[in-house]
């Protein structure tokens, strides 16, 4: 995404913007989800009202506040990753990676990193995502099978970025996070800049 040679990822002004845009967007769904709670019963209300007559049964309110409250869980999410994600952009510059080689269309949102320690390792990793969305499968096979821009380290978080696209796609490790100190396998230099971004602890 944009020049690769900047200090930090987020030194490059189309990830600022991307960053800001991925910000605005997850705070208007978290409003958006938060204000149907109240929104949804007001609506199925009225037309119950109008269609049928009498009071709103409850095995019409309990979907609709089910809706909300997944819809509030899954913007609430991503928020938390939107915010994780400034912190990886603000300490580690973005790193060229090559299409990977084998692209399986039925589950693109695993796949491996190279260990930043050991460039003989893989870190199997999982693309995070938010509902079922097209264009955020579009985007990830696209990045699997042209090739991506990626910042962080894989063992703790990464962001990526489709080639020719202004759009941040979070990746986690599958294993469980790792905490309680530095593990043998991870260098100082590597700890330090994964608690720089905030994701090491």
């Amino acid at each position: 995404m944009g020049d690769v040679t900047s200090r930090t990822a987020f030194d490059d002004p189309d990830t600022s913007r991307a960053w800001q845009r991925a910000q605005r967007r997850s705070t208007a769904a978290l409003t958006f989800w938060g204000l149907s709670l109240p929104g949804f019963f007001v609506l199925g209300t009225l037309l119950w009202e109008s269609l049928v007559g009498g009071s709103l049964p409850i095995y019409v309110i309990v979907p609709l506040v089910l809706a909300s409250a997944v819809g509030i869980g899954l913007s609430e999410r991503r928020r938390s990753h939107v915010k994780q994600m400034k912190g990886i952009l603000a300490v580690y510059a973005w790193q060229d990676h090559p299409p990977l080689k084998s692209v399986h269309p039925g589950d693109v949102a695993h796949f491996q990193l190279p260990d930043p320690d050991a460039s003989s390792k893989k870190v199997s990793v999982v693309a995070l995502r938010y509902g079922l969305g097209k264009q955020w499968r579009a985007a990830m096979t696209e990045a699997r099978a042209q090739g991506f821009t990626l910042a962080g380290d894989p063992r703790f978080g990464v962001v990526i970025s489709p080639r020719g696209q202004r759009k941040l796609i979070a990746v986690q490790p599958k294993h469980p996070p790792l905490t309680g100190g530095r593990p043998n396998e991870v260098d100082e230099a590597s700890w330090r800049q994964a608690q720089a971004a905030g994701i090491a602890h």
